[in-house]
């Protein structure tokens, strides 16, 4: 692969994981949790978010094709999953009840991060990490192995850079935790579940417009999620 097309791949879909941009996110789903429980957690998601990308850059046409799935009904799907999460985060109502932070309280930190995952593969990895954007990156990408002019083990080069760069960005988690306390983060959960909720509204839009072509104005269709 050249240079070029490299930088491309990488920058491409750096933009649409947007680890930098998502990492509030993390944090307030991870707000309970110790330290050594969300570092896990960040390895946890990490992985997920690299074996999706490499499941989506070998079979992602075939794996559509096979369930019959558009990538516009999976951005309508994706963001209706969005707008509810984002609700609940305006509401207060994402965190864990107290009866299950009691309960965890006795497993050690890996068991933890493993029960705490379940929670955050929908929507946290999918559709926040990856979902239409990641997924259409990462098979446009394909095609072009398919058709001899990169290889394909450069491209898993370049997806196994974004989740070391998505790996990177988690690990900062506990440090914006602690800059910015309880208070803060209680109030940037509400405002990122506005800002979740509006983009549902946009990966719905945009798969809408997709799937009618052209009823929806172009201007309300700038879609930046993953």
């Amino acid at each position: 692969m050249s240079y070029t097309l490299w930088a491309g791949f990488f920058v491409s879909l750096l933009a649409v994981v947007n680890p930098l941009g998502n990492l509030p996110i993390f944090v307030s789903y991870t707000q309970e949790d110790s330290t050594r429980v969300r570092q896990t957690l960040a390895v946890f998601v990490s992985l997920a978010v690299l074996a999706l990308l490499l499941v989506f850059l070998f079979a992602g046409q075939a794996i559509l094709h096979a369930v019959g799935i558009s990538l516009a009904a999976f951005r309508i799907a994706g963001g209706i999953v969005l707008l509810r999460s984002g609700l609940g985060m305006l509401s207060g109502h994402q965190g864990e009840s107290v009866e299950k932070r009691v309960a965890r309280v006795e497993e050690n930190p890996i068991q933890q991060a493993k029960t705490r995952f379940r929670d955050l593969v929908v929507p946290v990895v999918v559709p926040i990490f990856v979902g239409p954007g990641s997924i259409s990156v990462v098979i446009l990408f394909a095609r072009q192995a398919q058709e001899g002019t990169v290889s394909s083990w450069d491209l898993v080069g370049v997806v196994a850079a974004v989740a070391v760069a998505v790996l990177a960005c988690l690990l900062a988690a506990g440090v914006i935790h602690k800059a910015i306390g309880s208070n803060g983060l209680d109030i940037a959960t509400r405002i990122m579940g506005l800002f979740l909720a509006a983009f549902g509204i946009q990966f719905m839009l945009a798969g809408l417009a997709d799937a009618t072509v052209g009823w929806i104005a172009p201007s309300v269709l700038d879609v930046h999620g993953s």
